[in-house]
Order: C-alpha cells, then sequence, then structure tokens
C-alpha cells in the first residue's frame, strides 16, 4: 500500500506532469484561458490518459514485448491507440456537449499529439524513461494507479491555472503584459512553488 501512495505522490505532486517536468504545455495554455473548458479538457484527458495507460500496457507485455519488437514499434502501436481513444472522446463530447466541443476546438483532437498522454503510457511500461517517476517495474494495478496520478496533476494544474488566469484578465496589469506573457509568468512562479514538494518521503 505504500508502495501504490508513493507511486501516486510521485505522479500527482512530486513529479508534476506540467508544472515540473513541462510535458503537455500546448493544450495548457490553450485551454486554460476559462475555467469550464478547463474542467471539460481535464475529464477528456483523465478518460483517454487511464484507458491508454491500460491499452498500452497490455499491448507492450502481451504482444510488443515477448515477439521482440517493443523496442522499435512501441512508440507508432502507442500513438494509434492513443488516437483510436480520442476520436471516440471526441465522439461523445460532440454528442453530449456541443457547446463545450466548440468550445474545446482544436485542442480536442491535439490530445492526439499531447506528449503528456504518450508519456505516461510510456512510463507506465518502461517506468524512468522520461524520468517521470520512481523506477518500479510496474504490475497492471501500478501503471493504472501512476496513469491516474499524472491525469489528476494533469486536471489538478489546469483548473487552478485556469481560475488563476480568470482573475488575471480583471487584474490592473500594463498592456503588454496581458495575455501569453502574463500566463507564462504565472507558471513559472506556479512551478517555482511545486518545486518546494521535491524530496518530500525521499522522492
Amino acid at each position: 500500500m505504500e508502495r501504490l501512495f508513493l507511486i501516486f505522490l510521485a505522479a500527482f505532486l512530486i513529479n508534476n506532469i506540467l508544472l515540473i517536468k513541462f510535458i503537455g504545455l500546448c493544450p495548457f495554455f490553450g485551454v486554460s484561458s476559462r475555467f469550464e473548458t478547463s474542467i471539460g479538457m481535464s475529464m477528456a484527458v483523465i478518460f483517454v490518459m487511464t484507458l491508454s495507460s491500460v491499452a498500452c500496457w497490455g499491448a507492450w507485455n502481451f504482444l510488443l514485448d515477448p515477439l521482440g519488437v517493443g523496442d522499435f514499434l512501441y512508440i507508432p502501436a502507442f500513438i494509434l491507440i492513443i488516437a483510436s481513444l480520442v476520436q471516440f472522446v471526441e465522439m461523445v463530447i460532440r454528442k453530449v456537449s456541443p457547446a463545450l466541443f466548440k468550445a474545446m476546438g482544436i485542442y480536442l483532437p491535439l490530445i492526439t499529439t499531447n506528449c503528456a498522454v504518450l508519456a505516461a503510457a510510456t512510463e507506465s511500461v518502461k517506468p524512468g524513461f522520461w524520468k517521470l517517476s520512481l523506477e518500479y517495474n510496474y504490475g497492471l494495478g501500478e501503471a493504472l494507479v501512476y496513469t491516474i496520478g499524472i491525469a489528476m496533476g494533469f486536471s489538478m494544474v489546469i483548473i487552478m491555472f485556469a481560475a488563476m488566469r480568470e482573475r488575471i484578465e480583471i487584474a490592473p496589469i500594463p498592456r503588454s503584459f496581458k495575455g501569453l506573457p502574463i500566463a507564462f509568468i504565472a507558471a513559472g512562479l506556479s512551478s517555482l512553488a511545486f518545486l518546494g514538494f521535491k524530496g518530500l518521503f525521499g522522492i
């Protein structure tokens, strides 16, 4: 149980994929300008990241690795799995919430090429490859806990940052800093704050 807790904590907080590893910044800055949109993106990323990591873990352990082709075929295989899941999520959101689908725009299909999703899938089968996690050999349960930690860490930061950007928009800041410049500054300061968690529980 302690091992699962450390895996989750490392993925969620200490090695946060956005503010510590700076992976997946395109949707982070693109979608975090509105609170509602960031929640929709977070839910989509949690769903895609979790299912894709489980599917990629299965593909690696039962197909790619036994056949001896994993080391050079895992990236195209994982991207194919992720793209299929993103298409499914896109169809569901378009049917269930057309307004959210329109608000997310190009950033929804960009989940396919979101390196955060690929990084989570890769780390679940090759721990330490992206230097995101403790270098354990993950079983399916551990890979799932790890992936949920990454997805929830991604969601927490993007929702928190969306709330910050909505407040920043009405703040009296110089005109030259409005928009992305102040967003980058805020992200940098948030990253510095998250660095304070380094070394927690020896991670």
